[in-house]
């Protein structure tokens, strides 16, 4: 039986990752706010979440191993920040599509494309690995 010295899951890039996420999903919204957005259809808004493959991918690099865990752990942890942060904010038309009840479907939306950036980290890794190989 062989013990590691490290842990399973790098802490330190999930939550840079979750701080990441929620980060550019705030920048977003200030800049929606700025352009007076006053709706946003739900293509815009899937079309805008599926930046938050950025952190997942991220996050998924900075691993060890468990890429595809860490991309959806970082997703669905900045997700829950971003949706506590949501409901905190001032009564705007655009922040209320989100806030609520339609706060489980963005915890969802974080994890799966949070997953998806952590099956991209995957795939670079091994191609890194068998480049390295050559």
């Amino acid at each position: 039986m062989t013990t590691t010295d490290t842990p399973f899951l790098n802490y330190r890039a999930l939550l840079l990752g979750a701080l990441m996420l929620t980060a550019l999903s705030l920048g977003m919204i200030i800049v929606a706010l700025l352009l007076d957005v006053q709706k946003a259809t739900a293509p815009q808004l899937l079309t805008l979440s599926a930046l938050w493959i950025a952190p997942g991918l991220f996050t998924g690099l900075k691993a060890r191993d468990g890429r595809l865990l860490h991309g959806m752990v970082t997703g669905l942890a900045g997700a829950l920040l971003l949706a506590l942060l949501l409901n905190l904010m001032p009564a705007v038309a655009v922040l209320q599509q989100l806030a609520g009840d339609k706060s489980l479907v963005v915890i969802i939306l974080g994890g799966l494309w949070g997953a998806i950036g952590g099956l991209f980290a995957e795939i670079i890794h091994l191609r890194r690995a068998k480049k390295g190989r050559r």
